[in-house]
């Protein structure tokens, strides 16, 4: 269950933007910005990209008021993938797993917050309602403060029924033996695509509190998908062991 009384008292939506990057005016901490741009910088230097870098931005809960301790600095490096190279969903790819392993080797904490570098598209939508231009220093889309009403026994009730499939996995998984072992491997992956459609749906039907994605941040926060993914390499291990 859902300890939604530990889930507001950690200022699910918070009166400011976090006070470890932002002024009471609304700026952004410039030590701060000087390094994520570095950072961004080098990600793009490694990935061939950076003389084609053309913006650098902050955006999820740490660009509004809906920040919690488990709030990633969502760094999103723009580029023209048309630039790269015609095939752009090859360009994607390949800055996906550039930009991965660039995260797995690196652990940034600023303020106590992860830094988390993504490649973005110019072109690719983006509807953010706290957006900042790291690299001009300006707003994009500066967040409202305006606290939402969410229904917190839909939320429980849609991240509950998930954990339960998430466990069940895990206990078949150490059962299975044969041809059962890609069904469930299957199985996991329709899980996985179960949870990523949810909260790509919620987001672009009701935004960011929508009862979808609030759902999918509490099984990330409380490492469900982590062992979501867990199980699914162990399944797909599981049917080459002798």
């Amino acid at each position: 269950m859902i300890n939604f009384k530990q889930f507001h008292e950690s200022k699910f939506y918070n009166d400011t933007l976090h006070p470890s990057f932002w002024s009471a005016t609304g700026g952004f901490d410039q030590v701060v910005r000087e390094k994520l741009l570095t950072i961004s910088y080098d990600v793009a230097a490694a990935a061939g990209v950076d003389k084609l870098i053309e913006d650098i931005q902050l955006t999820g809960s740490m660009a509004n008021y809906n920040y919690t301790e488990y709030s990633d600095l969502d760094t999103h490096i723009l580029l023209d993938f048309d630039k790269v190279n015609n095939d752009e969903d090859l360009v994607k790819k390949a800055l996906d797993g550039k930009r991965f392993i660039w995260n797995l080797r690196h652990n940034i904490k600023m303020g106590g917050q992860d830094v988390e570098i993504y490649f973005q598209d110019v072109d690719e939508p983006h509807n953010a309602s706290g957006l900042y231009s790291l690299l001009r220093n300006e707003w994009i889309t500066e967040p409202v403060y305006n606290e939402p009403q969410v229904d917190e026994r839909d939320v429980t009730l849609k991240a509950d029924r998930i954990k339960g499939e998430i466990a069940d996995l895990e206990v078949a998984q150490q059962t299975s033996t044969g041809d059962d072992l890609q069904e469930l491997q299957d199985t996991a992956q329709e899980l996985r695509n179960k949870v990523a459609k949810m909260r790509k749906d919620s987001l672009t039907d009701d935004g960011e509190f929508g009862i979808g994605n609030l759902a999918f941040k509490e099984l990330r926060n409380s490492e469900y998908m982590e062992r979501l993914i867990n199980v699914a390499n162990r399944l797909y291990d599981d049917k080459f062991i002798t």
